[in-house]
């Protein structure tokens, strides 16, 4: 029993040490325009949910006419940088994100599930609504963190948003 309690930790503590994850380096993709014109878009390989990136290596995919050079990387590593930290301003804590959410959910279940219980299930006798709404509550609370760590790739979207609107 132990040993498998301490797998599942050892599991959550990959899980959470992965958080750090970062982007794949670019790979440039060519293509040609029906009037014979070159353009390059320069992709990140993705290979973990935006959750688990780590906020300040995110990067930015791009479209540039004709060869990629080294202004272009450098003007883009520059709004990666700006962007980086206008995302970090305008976006919550991941910890104040994820919690809310969890607390949000969670006393929406408990009231929910308590209510439904009180009233569908006050005629047979000894049953407690006490444990229906906190059972409602752990698990809507359970949902909703979850649901906060979803929402936390909302902040790569910001990024890309705001690498579009400087690019």
């Amino acid at each position: 029993m132990k040993s498998n309690i301490l797998k599942c930790g050892l599991a959550v503590l990959a899980l959470l040490v992965s958080a750090c994850a970062t982007q794949g380096g670019p790979e440039f993709i060519r293509g040609t325009m029906p009037r014979n014109e070159k353009f390059t878009i320069v992709a990140h390989n993705q290979r973990v949910p935006d959750w688990w990136l780590d906020q300040g290596q995110l990067k930015l995919n791009f479209l540039v006419k004709g060869e990629v050079s080294k202004e272009h990387m450098a003007a883009v590593a520059e709004t990666e940088r700006v962007c980086r930290i206008y995302a970090g301003v305008v976006r919550p804590s991941n910890l104040v994100a994820v919690l809310s959410s969890g607390i949000l959910y969670g006393a929406a279940g408990w009231a929910g599930v308590g209510l439904g219980a009180r009233a569908f299930l006050s005629q047979a006798g000894g049953i407690k609504t006490s444990a229906y709404a906190r059972y409602g509550g752990d698990a809507s609370t359970f949902a909703g963190t979850a649901n906060g760590l979803i929402s936390l790739g909302g902040q790569t979207y910001t990024f890309e948003n705001c690498g579009r609107e400087l690019l």
